[in-house]
């Protein structure tokens, strides 16, 4: 806990610093156009967060006031000191982070749903035909026991009858990149992938055996939301409401056919991949998965079997049912498909 605090007191000190240089955080007077700016952190611009790719490039935001500012951090234990210290607004956090964070900072809130359909495969050497050929084999991971490929790829494994160190191993093996060169040199023999990377590996001849949607404990679940501090959002009802409008809009227009090759384009031209993978990307997140909520509510539901998966990862942060409202806050998002604040 101390390390928590001194993350968020670190973090207040840099946002006094950019408050100083005249740069700071959305909710206040309006800027460009009369729009407000809305800063959102993100780790990354990658398939999880196609809406934010679309919204800032097709300029989504615009027509509801937002001057969409995206901030980028080096990893997600960053962005929730910097929502409370107000140098961003919005961020992106998988629900057992947000938990943990909430433990010190009930304030924190889920208030729309990102993603609620797990996108990862499973992705191997060649040689290996089918889970069962997983046994006596090393995947590689972001983290071990912290990463969303690892606790995926534990209760895909688990589900089949596969226990970690009975039966496999994990080892750290980096961010994917990383993790797809050290598959390719047959350093490890599996990994969890997803398009664009997942596209980018099977055309080097890996294979893929398993996609952890096909499992029923991992779709129809909380993987990635979009978080705000209460105190902020009570105080910028409106410019919290209009992001969501946009937000919505986003999706919506990410969802349209008619969009879809300038959605692709989109992809290509941030993820610098090829339109086969960007299209691949597309099918995938938007067209199978419908990866991302048109209402943008957290569904209590999904919520409830998300946390059953945290328990069986063995993680000791997962709120008891009594407590889960208490967690997420879909006042934003019905406002907004209201149109009002």
């Amino acid at each position: 806990m101390r390390t928590y605090r001194w993350v968020r007191w670190l973090a207040a000190v840099l946002a006094v610093t950019v408050l100083a240089a005249g740069c700071g955080p959305g909710g206040g007077d309006a800027g460009e156009g009369g729009r407000h700016k809305v800063p959102v952190g993100v780790t990354s611009l990658n398939s999880l967060h196609l809406w934010l790719i679309v919204a800032r490039d097709e300029k989504l935001m615009e027509p509801y006031g937002v001057d969409l500012d995206i901030v980028t951090f080096q990893n997600t234990g960053q962005i929730t000191p910097a929502l409370l210290s107000g140098s961003v607004n919005f961020g992106m956090a998988a629900p057992e982070q947000v938990f943990s964070a909430q433990e010190e900072e009930p304030g924190l809130k889920m208030v729309a749903a990102e993603i609620t359909n797990n996108p990862y495969s499973m992705i191997v050497s060649p040689e290996i035909k089918s889970l069962k050929d997983i046994k006596g084999k090393t995947i590689g991971v972001t983290g071990m026991g912290a990463s969303a490929d690892y606790f995926t790829a534990k209760l895909l494994l688990q589900a089949h009858g596969l226990e970690e160190k009975r039966d496999y191993n994990f080892t750290n093996a980096g961010p994917p990149p990383q993790r797809a060169t050290a598959l390719l040199e047959n350093q490890i023999d599996a990994v969890m992938s997803f398009e664009p990377d997942a596209q980018k590996l099977v055309d080097k001849g890996m294979k893929s055996i398993a996609a952890a949607s096909d499992q029923p404990n991992l779709h129809d679940v909380l993987m990635g939301s979009i978080i705000a501090n209460k105190e902020w959002y009570d105080e910028n009802r409106e410019v919290a409401v209009d992001f969501m409008r946009g937000y919505l809009a986003s999706v919506k227009w990410l969802y349209d056919p008619k969009n879809k090759d300038k959605a692709v384009a989109d992809i290509a031209a941030e993820m610098n991949v090829s339109e086969k993978a960007a299209a691949a990307t597309y099918d995938q997140f938007v067209t199978t998965l419908k990866a991302s909520p048109l209402d943008g509510r957290i569904d209590h539901a999904f919520l409830e079997r998300t946390v059953e998966n945290i328990k069986k990862e063995g993680l000791k942060n997962a709120p008891p049912p009594g407590e889960l409202k208490s967690k997420y806050d879909n006042s934003l998002v019905d406002a907004a498909a209201k149109g009002k604040g």
